[in-house]
């Protein structure tokens, strides 16, 4: 078996997906006339002046964002330090907190922007972007030497994975919403603990968050001792960019931000700021 890259299939998924957007929005703006096209496409032409933007995190969800040595750093950190920093020239403040602070501070209006999945109650006080910054796809992870691996390999689907020893950690969400309260896992306090778990045989296998599981695999030194491939079950993890609605500019900003995000996935910039953390 070739070992799969998660976060490569789920970039070319993306990609594909961007030029679909891409060009659906651009024959959109057509619909504006020329001048409001060229405004949306080119940042240097609206809201000129330079602003102020406060990003809501959870300063304890690795490797999207995490607080390190008193300062935010991660995935979604970098990639909005990159799309509405470096190419939309706004000033950023990173605020790092519990997720359901973070998500009230932005729904009370005392800050500005979370990256997060769009549901419908987020939807209700911030306006999203149509595309993903980052999309991290549900993957099955097994031990190089567990002795059933080939019968590992043949899993498709959700009742393929009831025969095995499965791990996860404890208020894993996605996992709440995925699997029926019947099927058979073994709850951890933690990923790493999962992990760990499975690497050394004492469970046949983790099924997730893909980046999520990898960044953890590669801070245990535990990378060369995983197979992982994707796994076509429950919903992948996707990360848009959203904006306070109330603010007075989010329209504008919003298309803005449309236009640099197609181009710095078209430029790479976005994987390369994944694989940074993998």
């Amino acid at each position: 078996m070739v070992r799969a890259t998660p976060y490569s299939a789920a970039n070319r998924h993306t990609q594909d997906r961007y030029a679909m957007t891409k060009l659906t929005r651009r024959h959109a703006l057509t619909l504006f006339g020329t001048t409001a096209a060229a405004i949306a496409l080119n940042p240097a032409l609206v809201l000129a002046s330079r602003q102020d933007l406060i990003c809501c995190w959870d300063r304890n969800f690795p490797p999207f964002s995490m607080e390190r040595d008193g300062a935010m750093t991660g995935i979604l950190v970098d990639c909005m330090d990159e799309l509405l920093g470096a190419r939309m020239g706004m000033t950023l403040t990173h605020r790092g907190l519990d997720w359901p602070l973070a998500q009230a501070m932005v729904e009370r209006g005392e800050a500005d922007v979370l990256c997060t999945n769009p549901t419908a109650t987020r939807r209700k006080f911030a306006l999203f972007a149509d595309m993903p910054v980052v999309e991290s796809l549900p993957s099955i992870f097994c031990a190089v030497d567990n002795p059933r691996l080939a019968e590992i390999n043949a899993i498709t689907d959700l009742d393929g994975l009831r025969p095995f020893r499965q791990v996860d950690y404890a208020g894993n969400g996605w996992a709440a919403r995925t699997f029926p309260q019947d099927h058979p896992i073994t709850f951890v306090d933690s990923l790493a603990t999962a992990l760990n778990m499975v690497a050394s045989g004492e469970a046949d296998i983790f099924v997730g968050n893909s980046l999520a599981a990898l960044h953890t695999l590669r801070e245990a030194g535990l990378k060369d001792r995983m197979r992982i491939r994707e796994l076509p079950v429950g919903e992948p993890s996707s990360f848009h960019f959203g904006l306070r609605a109330s603010h007075p500019d989010a329209p504008a900003l919003l298309e803005r931000f449309a236009a640099v995000q197609d181009e710095a996935m078209d430029q790479g910039v976005i994987r390369e700021i994944i694989l940074g953390y993998l």
